[in-house]
């Protein structure tokens, strides 16, 4: 079983950014509508929202792969102005939605449906978020999509990165891509409790940074 959670997360960087953009939503909204995804639904007082809420500055966040609303809606409702989350699945977007209804957000949070490689921002953000999504993007194309996207930050906006050891093998060798390309402002390490590891996926990085 342990061999086989390992296969699976050597192999899966590489399906996440090389699979066609029609299949993986396919394969995504299957996914969320079977529940394979609820196990995730709850992830309250996870390592990263710390960093996300003072990092926000009271402003906004623009998530990038940002599922079924985690994070728009277990962070500090006092910690942001504006949310607006990016998401491949269909039905990851609208469950996101319902839950930020149930939780009174709706009105902060703003959901798209569309892919993070093309998605073009409306506005400045104080945050741009990737949690767990940047193994979504080509390494050839990481430069340029990350560079677009700092075009929409807002005067001393930052990226933050949020990368699990559980998420992928390439975790240190995209650390060290996003250092040498970037200004790492903070970068944290984690090493979880066993406690944590089955709740909020293990060992993991925070990478806050921007354009030098």
């Amino acid at each position: 079983m342990e061999v086989t959670r390992r296969i699976r997360s050597a192999l899966r960087p590489h399906r996440l950014r090389w699979e066609p953009s029609f299949f993986k939503q396919k394969r995504m909204d299957k996914e969320y509508a079977s529940g394979q995804w609820d196990h995730c639904q709850e992830t309250s007082g996870a390592w990263v929202y710390g960093f996300v809420e003072r990092y926000s500055r009271g402003g906004s966040i623009l998530d990038l792969g940002c599922g079924s609303g985690n994070t728009a809606n277990e962070i500090n409702s006092r910690s942001y102005t504006h949310y607006t989350g990016v998401e491949l699945s269909g039905v990851a977007v609208e469950k996101a939605r319902q839950r930020s209804e149930r939780s009174g957000r709706g009105g902060k949070n703003i959901y798209v449906h569309s892919n993070i490689l093309t998605y073009v921002p409306q506005r400045l953000f104080d945050l741009i978020l990737l949690r767990e999504s940047i193994y979504h993007i080509p390494q050839a194309k990481m430069k340029m999509t990350l560079d677009r996207y700092a075009r929409h930050l807002a005067p001393d906006g930052v990226f933050l990165a949020y990368l699990s050891r559980d998420g992928t093998s390439d975790v240190k060798e995209i650390v060290g891509w996003i250092e040498t390309n970037y200004h790492v402002v903070e970068k944290q390490w984690r090493e979880a409790p066993a406690v944590d590891a089955g709740r909020f996926r293990g060992d993991a990085f925070v990478l806050v940074f921007r354009v030098a």
